[in-house]
């Protein structure tokens, strides 16, 4: 079975200079919910950036993941940052499950993690090489019932007939892509609810297993977080 790693977040810890403005100095990459220009973390902190290395506009609205440095502590839970780097991930609301989906395409996941309310993920999956055609993706969920106490997840891909056979023959002309994306849990589950969850995908397999494979892993939920 492929494995995915996932990553439990662990609070910033922060290297206290012996300056007298008690300056803090320490790296970070995390997902930052933005709202007209104040960026929150999934673990509340508040991010003020006071610099923007990155040479692009930083949006001001949205889900961003920042590439920063921590430079000082204005107040409990509140930092200026510089910003070195950022990525706008594709951030959509789950949708319910279909028995007859219209196309389910191989895509991978390389690292997923639950946080803020979201299932994130760190996609791959094969692209045309200057091609225009933007591949669809979806996460689809299955509540958990009486006779089913599993939450499942269920990654989608809609290449639109853009995709390689064999992507060791068709390298030529296709690459290997990854892309960020978020998908909303909230609503799924009640709050302070416990569940078994179920994230599945389907990749190429190996030549000898003939087509595509499905993969899963099995982690369990307590109010968004993962175990």
């Amino acid at each position: 079975m492929k494995k995915f790693t996932v990553i439990l977040v662990a609070l910033l810890l922060a290297v206290v200079s012996c300056q007298k403005d008690k300056v803090l100095f320490y790296n970070d990459v995390t997902f930052v919910n933005a709202v007209d220009g104040v960026y929150t973390t999934d673990y509340g902190l508040i991010f003020n950036v006071v610099e923007n290395t990155s040479e692009r506009e930083i949006p001001t609205d949205g889900r961003l993941i920042f590439q920063c440095d921590v430079l000082k502590s204005t107040d409990i839970g509140v930092y200026n940052v510089r910003v070195t780097n950022f990525a706008v991930p594709l951030t959509k609301d789950p949708i319910p499950a279909v028995e007859e989906p219209e196309a389910d395409d191989p895509i991978t996941i390389e690292t997923g993690w639950f946080s803020g309310g979201y299932f994130n993920a760190l996609l791959g999956l094969y692209t045309k090489d200057e091609s225009e055609v933007k591949h669809l993706i979806n996460a689809e969920y299955t509540f958990p019932t009486e006779t089913n106490d599993t939450l499942y997840i269920r990654i989608r891909h809609n290449a639109l007939s853009e995709l390689p056979v064999d992507p060791d023959d068709d390298k030529d002309e296709y690459s290997y892509v990854r892309t960020y994306a978020c998908f909303h849990l909230d609503g799924l589950m009640p709050s302070g609810t416990e569940v078994p969850a179920k994230i599945l995908w389907k990749w190429y397999g190996e030549k000898d297993e003939g087509g595509e494979v499905t993969y899963e892993e099995h982690h369990h939920i307590i109010n968004n977080l993962i175990f």
